[in-house]
């Protein structure tokens, strides 16, 4: 399995157990689109984009993984939606920054790089933007 996919799939499984993050969005299941959102997203969710820089050296294959997990919410006000993708991204920050099990992969370490707003053109939608780098390395 690829780096990429392996960090999605890790990721995927992660958020979907963490129980923080499933009550972060409520009544709703946890929805989380790995490469595109669907024209009409049901809200909240998450757009989860993977940037894989690869080390392909002698010793074996190295790779810095730098993901990003888009959050958005769209609530009775902004203030509510606000809320809920706070919510969602502090979960979603304590339940990745740490080792994840990786098929083909070893997560060697971890670093969260930052949580910011994001504007949005609307004045309902909250928008979240959460970005945590791996290193990891190819197993034999």
């Amino acid at each position: 399995m690829n780096i990429a996919t392996a960090i999605r799939t890790a990721v995927d499984t992660a958020l979907r157990a963490d129980a923080a993050t499933v009550v972060a969005f409520g009544t709703s299941a946890v929805r989380l689109y790995p490469l595109t959102t669907p024209l009409s997203p049901v809200f909240p969710y998450i757009r989860m984009l993977v940037q894989v820089i690869g080390d392909d050296g002698a010793c074996g294959e190295e790779n810095e993984v730098n993901l990003t997990l888009e959050i958005f919410a769209r609530d009775g006000s902004y203030e509510a939606s606000a809320e809920t993708v706070e919510a969602i991204a502090g979960a979603a920050r304590k339940a990745l920054t740490r080792q994840l099990p990786l098929t083909g992969h070893v997560m060697d370490d971890w670093r969260f790089e930052g949580d910011r707003p994001v504007s949005d053109p609307d004045v309902l939608t909250a928008h979240r933007s959460v970005s945590i780098n791996y290193l990891t390395s190819a197993t034999a």
